[in-house]
């Protein structure tokens, strides 16, 4: 019943579309993300095209920067030159720059995204202020992905507590295969090892309002003590390090993971289609990681895809139209990237997992990044991801930074931060 009103959904938005792009003469849209899956990369193409054929006069340039190192840098100088995005992907209250500077299309009355009745998390996360500001295409989580021939040949059950993570982990150790093969080299990798631990402590204690006390220095990281906690968690996972931990990117993780080298990765979903696609063959599963013996861990979601539309770049109307369709044509996307949408539409075409991670969202036993007030800003998350990944380095080859370091690390960059605003 869910897929066939979902399904009703999508077409009934398909049918309220405007006509398509009536603009004359040849239209180019360009495109910034920073996407680095193969797989996204040609689900973006996909629609793209499908776009195309219905309006010829209309081509995309898609522009890549990696979103840890150089994505907004290169974002703002576009922008301040004459050669703008039309499209910017970024969930807006990452970006709280561009919608001061009223580089981002205000959505709050967008008919296709009013239709999608999406609850009070996903909105958050493509919003900024109170106001609608980007298109929420799909969304995603993370925790722990499998290789099911491994845990069925040494006969190991998927824990549902942290001390059977831990026994787990200790029982593939002494048979001689690496527990986890990690891309620390990727900066988003430190950062989603902590997200199950901090964002389900915080929105049960109510601290909804965690990410904007620290940002404004009205809080400190050690009045958190789930900050604590998440590290030492993350530090438990951190066993059986591998000399490649620090130096891996994704895609050489991937590799590694799907060739059997390592029986955990602990990943996201933007990960599963270049999984499939190193090891057609590969069987995997996923749970979300235990943050303790009381069953308490839930599954982190916040929105993957989300796209801003610039008012002040040309074909501002065709870019709005273009993102329409991509809404209401979303399967096209989803059955490529092998990403859920938040639509709820799913086929026969994406893998059983990705059905389920749909089905497990709408369980609501979740805990969303868009029910914070705010989300780490641009300034922010590269000094929250430069300590976490400063105190991996450390763990994993032997150092001696201590967790009670690493939060003071992260509140003296942020204290820096803060000083420079």
């Amino acid at each position: 019943m869910r897929k066939m009103v979902a399904l009703i959904l999508t077409l009934a938005l398909a049918l309220t579309l405007a006509s398509p792009a009536a603009a004359e003469g040849a239209v180019t849209l360009t495109v910034f993300h920073y996407m680095g899956q193969a797989s996204k990369q040609a689900g973006l193409t996909a629609i793209e095209e499908a776009y195309t054929a219905l309006n010829p006069n209309v081509t995309f340039t898609n522009i890549y920067f990696n979103q840890g190192i150089d994505y907004f840098s290169q974002l703002s100088a576009a922008l301040s030159s004459g050669d703008q995005p039309n499209i910017i992907m970024g969930n807006p209250g990452q970006y709280p720059d561009l919608v001061t500077e009223g580089f981002v299309m205000d959505l709050s009355d967008n008919q296709v995204i009013q239709a999608l009745n999406l609850p009070s998390g996903d909105l958050g996360d493509v919003s900024a202020d109170g106001k609608v500001y980007g298109f929420p295409i799909d969304f995603k989580t993370w925790g722990i992905f499998y290789n099911k021939t491994i845990f069925e040949e040494l006969g190991l059950e998927v824990p549902s507590t942290l001390t059977e993570l831990n026994a787990l982990q200790q029982k593939l150790i002494e048979a001689g295969i690496d527990p986890y093969v990690r891309s620390f080299a990727d900066a988003v990798y430190v950062d989603i090892e902590m997200r199950n631990t901090v964002w389900t402590r915080a929105l049960q204690l109510g601290d909804n309002d965690v990410f904007e006390k620290l940002m404004s220095g009205e809080r400190k990281f050690a009045d958190y003590p789930f900050f604590a906690e998440g590290l030492s968690n993350w530090t438990a996972r951190m066993v059986g390090a591998r000399i490649d931990d620090m130096s891996n990117t994704q895609d050489m993780s991937l590799e590694v993971f799907a060739a059997g080298g390592a029986a955990m990765r602990f990943d996201g979903t933007w990960a599963i289609g270049d999984m499939m696609s190193k090891n057609p063959d590969f069987e995997i599963g996923f749970f979300v990681a235990p943050i303790d013996d009381l069953g308490s861990a839930k599954m982190n979601v916040q929105v993957d895809q989300a796209f801003m539309v610039n008012p002040q770049a040309e074909n501002t109307d065709v870019a709005l139209n273009f993102m329409e369709y991509w809404i209401a044509e979303g399967i096209v996307w989803s059955e490529i990237s092998q990403m859920p949408l938040l639509s709820g539409l799913t086929s026969d075409k994406l893998l059983p997992m990705v059905q389920t991670l749909a089905e497990m969202k709408s369980s609501g036993n979740i805990a969303h990044y868009g029910d914070f007030t705010k989300p780490l800003s641009s300034d922010f998350t590269p000094a929250w991801r430069a300590e976490l990944n400063a105190y991996a380095e450390s763990t994993l080859t032997g150092g001696n930074m201590t967790i009670n370091q690493c939060i003071q690390n992260l509140q003296t960059a942020f204290d820096a931060v803060i000083a420079i605003n």
